[in-house]
C-alpha cells in the first residue's frame, strides 16, 4: 500500500470514529512501519482474503474500498473474490473497472483518492484537524511525487495549503517519506539502478526474488526508484521498475513523461494514470523481461 491509500483509510477512519462508527481498517500487506506515524495506520489489519470468512464480515454493513481499480487489488489476485456485501469505491484511476458496487466515487482529474476524501469530509461538515490533515496531506504529497506530476491543477494546491492551515505536519510526512529509509532499502535501490537497462525510448530494471529477499524484501525501492529516476532520464520516454516479490510474481512500476501508460499497464491486467501505472506480471524473470522488451 502506499501513502494515497493509506493516508486516505486513515483520514476517513478517524472521521467515522468521530461520527460514532465502528470502523476496521483492513489491508492485504503489511503496512510499512516508516507510515505508521499517521493516526490508525498501526490499527491497520493484515488480512489474507484467502481464508477470510464471510462469518468474520457478518457484524459490518458496509465495505469502504479505497485507492483500487479493480477488486485483484484489493484481494492480491485475480482468482480471489471480495466477500458478498454493500460496497462503496472511493479513486481516482482511469482504469478503474468497478461494477460490482454500491456506489463509486471515481474522480479521474483529482490528484489523488486522499484529495477526494477531503471533499467527502468536507460534505459531511467534519472537522479537519491536524492528524486528519496530515493523513490526507501524505496521499497527495505521495501521489504527486510532492507536487511532481502534471495533474497539480490550482486546486490540489488550493487544498494543500488549507490542510497546512489546519496543522498538517509537512515536516513529519517528508521525513518519513525520503528521510528515514533503511540501509537495505537503499542497498535495493543500488541493484535497481546497477541493472537498468536501455529499451526503444524506454529504460527498464527488473530484479528477481533472491536479489528481493537478500535485502529485507523492500517493497517500497520499486516505487522510490519508478517515481525519482523513471520518467527522469534524458532522452526516454518511459521507465519500468519490477520486482519479483514473490516466485514467478513480479511487481510492475511504470512512469512516463508523455506516454499513456496506463494502456501499456491494462495490457498485463494492471492500470493506473497517464503517467504513473502499475501490474503484476507473472512468469520467471527471463519471460517477464521478454514480456517488456516486446511492448515496443
Amino acid at each position: 500500500p502506499d501513502l494515497d491509500s493509506i493516508g486516505s483509510a486513515t483520514a476517513l477512519y478517524q472521521a467515522l470514529i468521530k461520527m460514532k462508527k465502528k470502523v476496521t481498517l483492513i489491508c492485504p500487506h503489511e503496512i510499512p512501519e516508516n507510515y505508521k506515524f499517521l493516526k490508525g495506520a498501526d490499527l491497520v489489519e493484515t488480512i489474507d482474503f484467502k481464508t477470510w470468512a464471510d462469518t468474520e464480515v457478518r457484524p459490518y454493513d458496509l465495505f469502504l474500498i479505497l485507492d483500487s481499480g479493480s477488486y485483484d487489488i484489493v484481494t492480491g489476485s485475480k482468482e480471489i473474490k471480495l466477500p458478498d456485501m454493500k460496497k462503496i469505491i472511493v479513486d481516482h484511476h482511469q482504469t478503474n473497472n468497478w461494477s460490482d458496487c454500491l456506489l463509486k466515487l471515481l474522480d479521474i482529474e483529482a490528484s489523488s483518492t486522499a484529495e477526494i476524501v477531503y471533499q467527502i469530509l468536507l460534505d459531511w461538515n467534519v472537522i479537519i484537524d491536524f492528524k486528519i490533515a496530515t493523513s490526507i496531506f501524505a496521499g497527495i504529497a505521495s501521489d504527486t511525487v510532492f507536487f511532481k506530476y502534471e495533474k497539480n491543477a490550482k486546486k490540489t494546491f488550493q487544498i494543500a495549503t488549507e490542510l497546512l492551515n489546519s496543522g498538517a505536519d509537512k515536516n513529519k510526512i517528508v521525513e518519513q517519506s525520503f528521510d528515514s529509509f533503511d540501509f537495505d532499502l537503499i542497498q535495493l535501490i543500488g541493484e535497481f539502478l546497477t541493472k537498468m537497462q536501455k529499451g526503444n525510448g524506454y529504460v527498464y530494471s527488473v530484479l528477481d526474488n533472491e536479489t528481493f529477499i537478500k535485502f529485507g524484501k523492500q517493497r517500497g525501492a520499486r516505487e522510490i526508484v519508478a517515481n525519482l529516476f523513471a520518467r527522469s532520464i534524458k532522452n526516454f520516454d518511459f521507465g519500468i521498475m519490477a520486482v519479483e516479490f514473490e516466485k514467478d510474481k513480479f511487481a510492475v512500476s511504470f512512469r512516463s513523461k508523455s506516454v499513456d501508460v496506463s494502456v501499456i499497464a491494462k495490457k498485463f491486467g494492471g492500470g493506473g494514470h497517464k503517467n504513473a501505472a502499475g501490474a503484476t506480471i507473472y512468469g520467471n524473470i527471463d519471460q517477464v523481461i521478454k514480456k517488456i522488451k516486446e511492448i515496443t
